[in-house]
């Protein structure tokens, strides 16, 4: 089915006889003039929902006509798109009636073919092989890889009752850097106040083209009232692009940079000495380290001039608390280098010196929000999972990892079969072969798997590598 090829005879052949049949659907059938004018006389509904397009999950407004999406827009009433949509939100529509799009369960037969099955067949195929699986390595020989979607607290759930604790996502091959570094300074990972900041660096974070609507929507409002945007990139990203100062730096010294801005604060007392004071443990340990990193120092391992390090490091501090060195995502504080932890801890350690934390145009938290017990996922409590976790994520080897996963080690359990044989993988809302790194090494061990499902809206990397696909909606 996939390996189908068409010659120039063929494909000229088949255009001919679809300009005919158009012809004569036009000539005796519906006219397009005709169909137009009786989908715009068709009554509208409109329905409220969510755009699925990417995790910030913005409102927007469905027009339904005659049981098809004919429009999608902003919801005005939604508390942070605010009736906007991306671009990737506007495409929304296309993803929908896309041709490709995956639209019944799919069975391997052989090397890249497959055959549609109905869904009865697929889940009663993949539900006896997880039991044969089971029951001959135990429950932990399932691993769950997904991307957090808003359906992820029933996959996790699914593995619960199936007995396995290896529900995983693609954190560490994204954000787990950042998240755990700024859990470790600050206990908990911050925002920012991005339409009141005045001064803001962004680290790799390419806000532009990695639209997060809201976000964009309040930097364009604060760059529009005087604020500066600093970009750290090797590359002349859209972000880089548009930003007031471009600091191309080699790739992975974010961490140097920011260490070469915090000795000249230190040095030159341009922190917030009452916040240091009151809001903080460790300065003066903190203030003998920074001695040695020097802008010089920086300067050698990020290619940036000294004079530009000291430069920055006064303007920021001039307006700080309105400041902020964004937390990120995978860039130079991400899961991009293997420095990125410790580069996290630095942009933390450099923030909190400006006072920044909860202070408007600073860094910012969200408030708890406490769930009645009636909130939680019904059904039965369940028996206690003894197994540890296939990756050792939050175990004595990755204490800090706990929540975030291990997916890329996924290549050294399945050949080494320690601490067991993982033998069944699904995989949802993610594409780990195209994702994790030596894409030679995952697809060897997904050959050496009895079992893998994929789910998704269109074929992947991952999926064309499955035993079974199942569309997503």
């Amino acid at each position: 089915m996939l390996n189908h090829k068409i010659s120039r005879r063929t494909f000229l052949k088949a255009t001919a006889a679809t300009t005919g049949a158009l012809a004569a659907v036009g000539a005796e059938g519906i006219s397009f003039d005709r169909w137009q004018k009786a989908m715009a006389a068709a009554p509208e509904t409109v329905v409220p929902t969510i755009c699925e397009m990417c995790g910030v999950k913005c409102g927007i407004l469905a027009h339904v006509k005659d049981g098809r999406v004919v429009k999608i827009e902003g919801n005005p009433k939604h508390p942070f798109s605010s009736g906007r949509l991306c671009a990737r939100g506007n495409a929304g529509m296309k993803t929908l009636y896309d041709p490709d799009r995956l639209r019944q369960p799919l069975k391997r037969v052989g090397e890249n073919q497959f055959v549609p099955i109905s869904w009865d067949e697929a889940v009663k195929e993949i539900a006896g092989k997880l039991k044969e699986l089971k029951a001959k390595y135990g429950p932990e020989t399932l691993v769950w890889a997904c991307h957090p979607e808003l359906i992820a607290p029933w996959e996790k759930r699914f593995t619960e009752v199936f007995g396995s604790p290896n529900h995983t996502g693609h954190a560490p091959t994204c954000f787990s850097s950042r998240s755990v570094a700024y859990n470790a300074t600050y206990g908990n990972l911050p925002g920012v106040d991005y339409g009141n900041v005045k001064y803001y660096i962004s680290p790799g974070r390419n806000l532009i083209e990695g639209i997060n609507n809201a976000v964009v929507q309040k930097i364009v409002a604060a760059h529009q009232n005087g604020a500066k945007l600093v970009a750290l990139d090797p590359r002349l990203s859209n972000f880089a692009a548009w930003a007031d100062e471009w600091v191309p730096l080699r790739p992975g010294t974010d961490g140097a940079f920011l260490l070469g801005l915090m000795h000249v604060v230190i040095k030159e007392n341009l922190y917030d000495e009452s916040f240091v004071r009151e809001k903080t443990v460790g300065f003066e340990e903190l203030k003998a380290e920074m001695e040695k990193y020097t802008p010089e120092w920086a300067e050698k391992i990020t290619g940036i001039k000294a004079a530009t390090i000291v430069r920055i490091a006064k303007e920021m501090a001039a307006l700080r608390p309105a400041v902020a060195i964004d937390p990120a995502w995978h860039g130079g504080l991400g899961g991009m280098y293997h420095n990125g932890v410790q580069a996290g801890r630095a942009a933390a350690c450099l923030n909190a010196l400006m006072g920044n934390l909860g202070a408007k145009g600073g860094l910012t938290f969200g408030p708890g929000i406490k769930l009645a017990k009636e909130d939680k996922l019904p059904g039965p409590s369940l028996p206690k999972v003894n197994a540890k976790r296939w990756d050792g994520a939050g175990g004595e080897k990755w204490p800090l990892a706990k929540g975030l996963g291990l997916i890329q080690i996924l290549p050294e359990v399945v050949e080494s079969q320690k601490p067991y044989p993982v033998k069944a993988l699904i995989v949802s809302h993610m594409n780990p072969v195209r994702s994790c790194p030596d894409t030679g090494r995952f697809l060897a061990a997904l050959k050496k798997l009895e079992l893998v499902v994929a789910i998704d809206i269109q074929m992947s990397d991952t999926a064309y590598h499955a035993h079974y696909i199942l569309p997503e909606s």
